[in-house]
């Protein structure tokens, strides 16, 4: 299975090629995602065709969100294929087992959570919520797990076909 990955919604923004388990990614200049975008996405699909697109929904920039949910959906509607959103906090899932936490930045003294445990290969996730105060921000990117991750939820669920993803900055967790 081949999909395409987009999440332009902090600094850390990037577009990775999902292809039997390995990963070829683009990083994003932050500030620049609306300019290097397309060409990313360009040169990692050159002669490569994909089963669907995951998309990262935030919390982050609004402006970033913005541009990579609305490339995707638009790539994905020209192309036929399916989206699957997902919670961008998830790109910093750790490795090791047990409860964790990860934290994004959520302006004004705020910070988005986002709870989880993994036992074994199994992760489970709550809902993303706003915390009063700062928090040390998520730092590791964890590419290949939200790959994985992405297959796997692909496979059981599929993916919506160019209808309403909602992005966390609409919500009010």
């Amino acid at each position: 299975m081949k999909f395409l990955m987009i999440d332009t919604s902090t600094t850390e923004s990037f577009v990775s090629l999902f292809v039997g388990g390995e990963l070829f990614t683009e990083f994003l200049p932050p500030m620049k995602q609306s300019q290097t975008l397309l060409p990313a996405i360009q040169k990692l699909l050159e002669n490569e065709t994909i089963d669907f697109i995951a998309v990262g929904t935030g919390p982050g920039s609004f402006t970033g969100i913005r541009v990579g949910v609305m490339t995707a959906k638009t790539l994905a509607f020209a192309k036929g294929l399916s989206l699957v959103p997902f919670c961008s906090l998830k790109i910093y899932t750790p490795e090791e087992e047990g409860p964790f936490a990860l934290y994004g930045d959520g302006k004004s003294e705020k910070t988005f959570v986002l709870e989880g445990e993994k036992v074994g290969e199994k992760v489970t996730f709550g809902s993303p919520y706003i915390k009063e105060g700062k928090k040390p921000l998520s730092k590791t990117l964890n590419l290949p797990f939200l790959g994985r991750y992405l297959q796997e939820k692909y496979s059981l669920f599929g993916g919506d076909s160019h209808g309403k993803i909602e992005v966390c900055y609409l919500k009010n967790p």
